[in-house]
């Protein structure tokens, strides 16, 4: 958190002004209304009222300055949050594909939103609480100077002996803060799998499915919520000791020390308002440092998203032969999936790749998508040892498609150009070639119409052809397709398959259980994965 204090560190500077300002005019009134009270005991009504003007005065100042601190705080709070979640993403970005995938959507999702919740309430929040806290704290101690200097030695003992005490609970309060983030993800992750699966229950009515779920990961997360707040209820009851401990206590002395005639009677009150300030804060500081301090380890969780150690090259301008495979194998820990496999895939060219469950198709078309880099063997593509090349530059040139691409929530156009500048001509040359034209043309609003979630309310067959289309307006060349079209009715696996093997420009290696006849003749090879 302390890098981002320091990021914004212009910002923060203005908000400690602002907080300065305030608490002092607040402890200056503290100090006026004690005259105030002296000018009644001497029957001095002129000075009585002149007081009130005055800290009328104090107060609309107070008002004015506490408005564009609240919104200063609030702008600089979330422009630190902003930059949080722009570092997580970044990070994301710059992660391997297995180690993005170590973690489920849900888990990142509630780094986005529930963990960043709990930096703004526990982090950014408490930190300009104790700011304020603090600077009220010293302006209250100064003032207290004003009227004895005893008060001030037994406030400082005091406070003290206010602030020892919570810290018996200080590392119980950290451990039970990051068990409730860890809670909160698992609940994310769990009930985002059950609400995704909800067509796969109503198939089987199973519905009820949803409610058990839900209900049981949420008693989880309220088992780690009660116990957070036992634990935060203890550091509060030792706070709220200290506290009343010490405002009795000053006011104890100012009323002694009133009897001896050492202060006036006015001190009464502003003693009394001082030491509530004072140990208000103390009382809390604890609690607030050891809530505040339970964000570290959020922290700490962000940076166990590894970066990639992926290497670097040049990028490959020509992709001047095709990819060459030899004693090709790979492991996922002790169990082998691909062992000494040799093949050889030419540039515009078309192949098949079949095999019996598990017998590595997937995976190799993962080694040859750079997600996988840790084979052993030799994978040659354009004469560069595969895992020698920048993964980025190697999917410049290659489209994977699985079985259901995914399609986000919006239109037909960002869909294809995920975000990027396009031409209309360069779009409707795609949309010719991955057969989109008329299922465009049909729609109300043709590419500006919007597609649902995940591209509910185009079919199976159209949402291939929209990933087609994707791969095809970068000017990918190879096409690596896994089951890409399992999913699909014949007509529509058939028109896409046909589609991809009768041009002449692509590469495609295609994964298939169900290898057609009407397929078979057009390829140029079939090669086969283990037994089968």
């Amino acid at each position: 958190m302390k890098t981002y204090l320091k990021r914004f560190w212009k910002d923060n500077a203005v908000v400690f002004f602002l907080l300065t300002v305030t608490n002092v005019i607040q402890t200056i009134v503290s100090v006026r209304m004690a005259a105030s009270l002296n000018t009644l005991v001497n029957l001095d009504f002129e000075s009585f009222f002149k007081v009130l003007a005055e800290v009328m005065g104090l107060f609309l100042v107070f008002l004015l300055v506490l408005n564009v601190q609240i919104n200063k705080t609030s702008e600089t709070k979330q422009k630190m949050a902003t930059a949080i979640r722009t570092d997580i993403t970044k990070r994301m970005e710059q992660a391997s594909y297995t180690s993005f995938h170590q973690k489920q959507v849900g888990t990142y999702t509630s780094w986005l939103s529930n963990d960043l919740n709990t930096i703004e309430s526990s982090g950014f929040d408490l930190f300009y609480q104790i700011l304020g806290g603090i600077i009220a704290t010293v302006s209250s101690v100064i003032a207290l100077f004003a009227f004895h200097w005893s008060i001030v030695v037994m406030t400082i003992v005091l406070t003290a002996l206010t602030l020892s005490l919570p810290k018996l609970y200080e590392n119980k309060l950290k451990t039970a803060s990051l068990s409730t983030t860890e809670e909160n993800e698992r609940f994310i992750s769990k009930v985002t799998d059950t609400l995704n699966g909800f067509d796969t229950f109503f198939s089987f009515n199973l519905l009820q499915k949803l409610t058990r779920n839900t209900q049981e990961a949420s008693v989880a997360l309220a088992d780690a919520k009660n116990n957070q707040t036992r634990v935060t209820a203890k550091v509060a009851i030792l706070g709220a000791f200290g506290n009343i401990l010490g405002q009795l206590s000053v006011t104890g002395l100012t009323g002694y020390l009133v009897f001896r005639s050492l202060v006036p009677i006015g001190a009464m009150m502003a003693t009394s308002d001082l030491a509530a300030v004072i140990f208000n804060t103390v009382g809390n500081l604890s609690q607030q440092l050891a809530a505040m301090r339970a964000v570290e380890p959020i922290f700490e969780k962000f940076e166990t998203l590894e970066i990639s150690t992926e290497k670097s090259s040049e990028k490959i301008p020509t992709v001047l032969s095709g990819i060459e495979l030899e004693q090709v194998g790979y492991a996922y820990g002790d169990k082998q999936v691909l062992e000494k496999v040799d093949a050889s895939f030419e540039l515009g060219k078309k192949y098949a790749i079949v095999g019996a469950s598990g017998s590595g198709k997937t995976t190799l078309l993962n080694i040859l998508n750079g997600k996988l880099t840790d084979y052993s063997g030799s994978v040659q593509f354009s004469g560069n040892e595969l895992n020698q090349l920048s993964g980025r530059e190697l999917r410049e040139h290659i489209l994977y498609m699985d079985q259901i691409p995914y399609l986000f929530h919006g239109t037909v156009r960002e869909n294809i150009t995920l975000g990027e500048t396009y031409t209309d001509e360069e779009l409707a040359k795609v949309l010719k070639a991955s057969s989109l034209e008329e299922v465009v043309a049909n729609l109300p609003l043709g590419l500006d119409t919007d597609i649902g979630e995940a591209g509910r309310l185009l079919s199976g067959g159209q949402r291939q052809r929209v990933a087609l289309a994707r791969g095809f307006l970068r000017g990918k060349k190879i096409i690596l397709l896994d089951e890409g079209t399992s999913s699909l009715d014949e007509k529509s696996a058939l028109e896409i398959e046909q589609q991809l093997l009768a041009n002449e420009d692509l590469t495609v290696l295609m994964i298939t259980h169900q290898l057609r006849e009407a397929i078979r003749s057009k390829l140029d090879k079939v090669v086969v994965l283990g037994n089968a």
